[in-house]
């Protein structure tokens, strides 16, 4: 990993050091991290255990394990469904994972009366406007991030029915 390579390789490292703290990652997540550095797999029971996916996709992202990062996607893209999909918008959202907020997105805009009525909506609007907005632009077919669909034609004040005044 790009992160673990710069971390032992920098000069400002303490070389008579007996160890490295890891404090933001749960040891069995951080255990199923080092098994896919040195062996580029991980246990199959620990991608079955409730919650590990979740906490080793952010773990994957957060230390620049890529292909981890990309496995626990698919196997998250294969668990969707109307109940998890919010929560795992969120989750794609803080790990940078496009391909499982794609999958989300995907499954939202069929289903988003369903969605919206369950416990996960509210870790999309806990998330924040922006998120909140792009999955109501995608249901109602807006064009999102600032991108114009279809400019239309531009009216002067008088056209729209404003007076100049209003206009400014």
């Amino acid at each position: 990993s790009p992160y673990f390579k710069g971390l032992f390789s920098s000069p400002m490292r303490d070389a008579d050091s007996d160890g490295l703290p890891i404090t933001d990652t749960e040891p069995d997540v951080f255990e199923q991290l080092l098994l896919w550095v040195y062996m580029g797999e991980v246990a199959e029971a620990a991608l079955q255990a409730k919650g590990m996916l979740e906490h080793l996709i952010m773990a994957a992202n957060r230390y620049e394990c890529d292909g981890l990062k990309l496995l626990c996607e698919a196997n998250l893209c294969e668990g969707l469904s109307v109940e998890n999909v919010a929560t795992r918008l969120v989750l794609a959202e803080q790990s940078a994972a496009d391909q499982l907020k794609e999958a989300c997105l995907e499954l939202i805009k069929p289903n988003a009366a369903a969605i919206m009525g369950t416990e996960g909506w509210k870790d999309v609007m806990a998330a924040g406007m922006e998120l909140v907005n792009e999955v109501l632009a995608l249901v109602v077919g807006a064009a999102t991030g600032g991108k114009v669909k279809d400019k239309g034609k531009k009216r002067t004040a008088d056209e729209a029915g404003l007076s100049a005044q209003d206009a400014e």
